[in-house]
């Protein structure tokens, strides 16, 4: 690869230099080269071609080493995945047997889940019972050791994800709760009967942006909603979402490039396009 482009950098500057006397007419200068004047500008030609390939040397040499990474890396994960297998065979009389019932539970939950977005919100209200029920098998599943696996962690992704959309197209329901002294969003979410997980104050502060002008400044007397299930022109963010991919949803619009009607909608609450956050509850523009 260096030889053929030292040839072709050649080529190039005999090139260059052919035409020189023809600019050099054309802007009125001499087109006579003295000697010492060729060879300076030859020198100069070839130290460009010296530096570029010593560059290209160096980067040949950075890949090598990022391929080297790499496979090292894939060494670590495959010796950690037989560790751990190695591990599990100590707790499961035939591991591999129970690993592949693991991914087949996996697989199936996630075939459910995704016959289940399919549906409309009303089929949806009068199923909530399997929706419950698979919500349950993904949190056994979860509690499972071989959820540690990067494969595994990967499905468990895929299906919390489904859950998410699920449940946000399922009909709303919708508490309340009024802000005393010293709460703060965390602290809210975070309460048993609101929703045992502090991370979900997003979910909060983006149900009532008309109050929350600021997620770190909340006062006392002020009354929340509490959103439980939202449906209709809403979407719930679940992790690994982006709006491209929210846009791409056949029960959003179908087309990933429509993710800007998304965030032109929720500027309020979306400051960078590229950041956005799970348990989010963003406004969908429809037509």
């Amino acid at each position: 690869m260096r030889r053929h482009l030292s040839i072709g950098l050649i080529v190039t500057i005999l090139a260059l230099v052919s035409v020189v006397p023809v600019f050099a007419q054309d802007y009125g200068y001499s087109t006579e080269m003295s000697m010492e004047e060729y060879e300076a500008e030859l020198q100069k030609w070839q130290q460009r071609l010296e530096e570029a390939n010593s560059r290209i040397a160096q980067l040949e040499q950075e890949i090598a080493d990022l391929e080297d990474q790499i496979a090292s890396l894939d060494d670590q994960i495959a010796q950690t995945r037989q560790e751990t297998l190695d591990i599990l065979s100590t707790v499961y009389d035939n591991v591999q047997q129970a690993l592949e019932d693991y991914y087949a539970d996996l697989d199936q939950l996630i075939s459910d889940l995704k016959g289940l977005v399919a549906l409309s919100p009303e089929e949806l209200l009068s199923r909530a019972d399997e929706v419950e029920a698979a919500e349950e098998k993904l949190n056994e599943l979860k509690e499972s050791p071989f959820s540690q696996l990067d494969d595994a962690m990967a499905k468990i992704d895929e299906a919390e994800s489904l859950l998410e959309r699920i449940k946000a197209k399922m009909p709303e329901g919708m508490d309340s709760y009024t802000v005393q002294r010293g709460d703060y969003l965390w602290r809210i979410a975070g309460m048993s009967d609101i929703y045992s997980d502090p991370y979900q104050w997003v979910k909060i502060w983006t149900a009532n942006r008309d109050q929350i002008n600021n997620p770190d400044l909340i006062y006392p007397n002020q009354r929340f909603d509490i959103p439980r299930r939202v449906m209709g022109n809403n979407h719930v963010v679940a992790r690994g979402e982006f709006l491209s991919r929210i846009a791409g949803y056949s029960e959003v619009y179908g087309d990933p490039f429509e993710w800007q009607r998304i965030y032109n909608a929720n500027q309020k609450v979306i400051s960078d396009p590229n950041m956005i956050y799970p348990h989010m509850i963003l406004n969908i523009p429809q037509n």
